[in-house]
């Protein structure tokens, strides 16, 4: 058997111009740095590890690395990649470790780009300029453990985009522009540790949406554009230890009783919420509030201006369809109003008297008379027993 040196030297004299080879501890061809502008040719077919970042490299063909089939490591970040042809990646079945992040002008990934590398663990697209995965991009990648695609513009991600990875644990998504996290979203990771989806713009997360997520210990969801969450959302996380949910717009009224709830069994760590309405509330930590201070509901004319206005958010929902659901929560109407949620005519009202009482001073409304014993039936008709009710009056915060 030849020695390392030999080995080395044997490497060293197929060497491509403007790269370092050796052999210890792998087969290794090092080319960064270079200012090259294509993938050098006549790479040794011996090569377990390939490093090209830094350059100015603009495609991967589909012939770049075809005779390498031992390669386990391949480093193609910071470049100029805006391109990578159907295949170029194919025959690579040993590759363990993928790094084309940092290539911001790639934007487009082919769907079949990652076939067949059934035994990469590790997978870098992060700053990559991305907007959309494209459907069926990670099937078949059973050993993927990290995948990295923070730092793009991602719109949304189709259902199902996941589903093959059951060995994925870490999955960063951070900093792109996600509005909402649906149902199937990651469905398929069962084993999955930490979800980074901090600084997106994130306003609703359906119910359903962490149902396979029963092993995650670390979820950050903090700047984002919610003002709701419920507690059923978040049961299915019996293994939470660290939850980051500050920086969002919390509504603190009835609407967030299951979060209370929730927060009361959860037994990890956990950020401030701080509540943004109603204002005796603004500022506080949701998770430190008594119960009497979650009761009733405020009207909240200005926040569902900013949740769908092209300021706050980029693009438009691809209907008219709320995404928050019913324009006003079940928990904001009386019994008498439930039915009215289909029609869409319900009424905004609030358990705060002081509230009640500086709205009621503000209208030209004008109400008739009652007397003391009217006046309590109608503070027993509401749905906490202290709410007062007034036919044609609108309660909770006025509109200048």
């Amino acid at each position: 058997m030849p020695s390392g040196q030999t080995h080395t030297r044997i490497l060293q004299a197929f060497c491509p111009a403007k790269c370092v080879c050796y052999s210890e501890p792998r087969p290794t061809v090092a080319c960064q740095q270079q200012g090259l502008f294509s993938i050098p040719t006549e790479i040794p077919v011996r090569s377990q590890r390939i490093f090209l970042q830094n350059n100015k490299l603009t495609v991967v063909r589909s012939t770049s690395f075809s005779s390498c089939h031992n390669l386990t490591v391949l480093w193609l970040y910071s470049n100029n990649i805006s391109y990578i042809e159907a295949g170029a990646f194919y025959g690579l079945e040993k590759l363990e470790e993928l790094d084309i992040g940092d290539n911001s002008n790639l934007r487009t990934i082919s769907p079949t780009a990652f076939r067949g590398l059934t035994k990469l663990h590790t997978l870098h697209l992060h700053r990559c300029g991305l907007s959309e995965l494209p459907v069926g991009v990670f099937r078949g990648m059973f050993s993927l453990q990290y995948l990295y695609l923070q730092d793009n513009n991602i719109l949304t991600l189709h259902d199902d985009t996941f589903l093959d990875l059951a060995n994925l644990t870490y999955l960063y998504l951070h900093n792109n522009k996600i509005k909402i996290v649906t149902d199937n979203m990651f469905r398929g990771l069962i084993n999955l540790d930490r979800l980074l989806l901090h600084e997106n713009r994130v306003i609703y997360v359906q119910p359903r949406a962490f149902s396979d997520l029963g092993k995650l210990k670390s979820l950050f969801l903090f700047f984002n554009n919610l003002t709701v969450l419920s507690g059923e959302t978040m049961d299915p996380l019996v293994s939470l230890q660290y939850l980051r949910l500050n920086g969002n717009q919390w509504i603190c009224d009835c609407r967030a009783r299951t979060l209370w709830d929730w927060f009361k069994r959860f037994k990890g760590s956990s950020s401030e919420l701080e509540c943004n309405v109603p204002d005796f509330l603004a500022g506080k930590d949701l998770k430190r509030l008594k119960s009497e201070d979650l009761e009733g509901c405020v009207e909240m004319p200005q926040i569902q201006t900013n949740l769908f206005s092209s300021k706050a958010q980029s693009g438009k929902f691809p209907s008219t369809e709320n995404p928050l659901g019913d324009t006003i929560p079940r928990c904001c109407l009386g019994d008498n109003d439930k039915s009215s949620i289909l029609s869409g005519k319900s009424r905004q009202i609030t358990n705060n008297p002081l509230k009640e009482k500086e709205n009621m001073s503000k209208t030209k409304y004008k109400e008739p008379e009652r007397t003391k014993n009217e006046t309590q039936n109608k503070q027993n008709d509401g749905p906490l027993g202290t709410l007062i009710q007034h036919p044609g009056q609108v309660f909770g915060k006025s509109k200048p």
